[in-house]
């Protein structure tokens, strides 16, 4: 289930308001001691967080299947979902330990509970029983939220610099797959997905692999052209990211129009999404992207500008 865009906070005794952190959403499915995590494209995300291997026992029921977001802590004061890059990048085995960042897998929703489906009931039933049912563990804890007062926990939220709030009706049932006004998302901060059509090289540092990502959002079925992000990372991260990018390389520029861009360019068939943040939108273009993280768990055909 997935949160329309709204332009302003707002109070309601109908809301429950939760943070939006920025992480990975994850829905994971527990049966007899076994766990399944799976992304948003329905990748298997399992093997990328080991850390999470004692959710079966946080869990009191033979069977469930939660909703929830995975976050990157490294024991400051805010999450910090750069950390989350090299999982994101890294195939389907595990991440080696050394390169793993501390995580958080906040669970917001109960789908099932001992093979009876929960998507019918209301919200702040499923999240009752989730209270009831989710032991808190290191790493897995059942969401916070705060009802009624919307405005000033979205002025606390924008004060710290995270990315925003979710407003959900406490009334309304889980619709999976749909983007539903019963979820509203009141972004704090500038910061979006975008597909990659391309990437440049060539023209920066001594040995770069890869010098910036070209970005685009789907208006009704076609790629629009949104500017470029340069990618900062180190030669290991950018082999990676280049790894994910060479099976999608394409022969022609999936944009309309050509970007004009004066380094060697690589086009894609758009299928990767990124994550980024920036200053604002000039003339249908980002100013000041900032690269954060791919997505390949979000399938590109979310990238759309709501």
């Amino acid at each position: 289930m997935l949160a329309t865009v709204v332009e302003a906070p707002f109070d309601s005794p109908d809301h429950v308001f939760e943070v939006k952190w920025g992480g990975v959403r994850a829905i994971a499915e527990v049966d007899d001691g076994r766990m399944r995590i799976q992304g948003r494209n329905l990748r298997d995300l399992t093997a990328l967080y080991p850390e999470l291997a004692p959710l079966p026992g946080c869990l009191r029921a033979r069977s469930a299947i939660v909703d929830g977001e995975i976050i990157a802590w490294d024991g400051g004061p805010l999450p910090t979902p750069q950390l989350l890059r090299p999982r994101l990048l890294q195939p389907d085995e595990t991440v080696p330990r050394k390169r793993r960042s501390p995580i958080i897998y906040q669970v917001f929703d109960l789908l099932e509970l001992d093979g009876v489906s929960l998507l019918s009931r209301p919200l702040f039933e499923r999240r009752n029983l989730l209270h009831e049912h989710l032991e808190t563990h290191r790493v897995i804890q059942a969401a916070d939220f705060v009802q009624n007062d919307g405005i000033a926990f979205f002025d606390a939220v924008a004060s710290h610099h995270l990315e925003g709030v979710i407003a959900k009706d406490r009334w309304s049932p889980y619709l999976p797959g749909e983007r539903s006004g019963a979820w509203q998302e009141i972004r704090a901060s500038q910061a979006d997905n975008f597909v990659v059509g391309g990437y440049s090289f060539g023209g920066g540092a001594k040995g770069e692999l890869i010098s910036s990502l070209l970005l685009g959002i789907y208006e009704r079925d076609k790629l629009r052209y949104v500017g470029e992000v340069s990618v900062g990372v180190g030669r290991r991260e950018a082999q990676l990211l280049i790894d994910l990018l060479m099976p999608v390389h394409a022969g022609a520029c999936p944009f309309p129009e050509t970007p004009t861009v004066n380094r060697l360019i690589h086009w894609c068939q758009p299928e990767l999404a990124v994550h980024v943040q920036y200053a604002q939108w000039h003339d249908g273009r980002l100013r000041f992207p900032l690269f954060v993280a791919p997505r390949p768990d979000v399938p590109a055909s979310e990238c759309v500008q709501l």
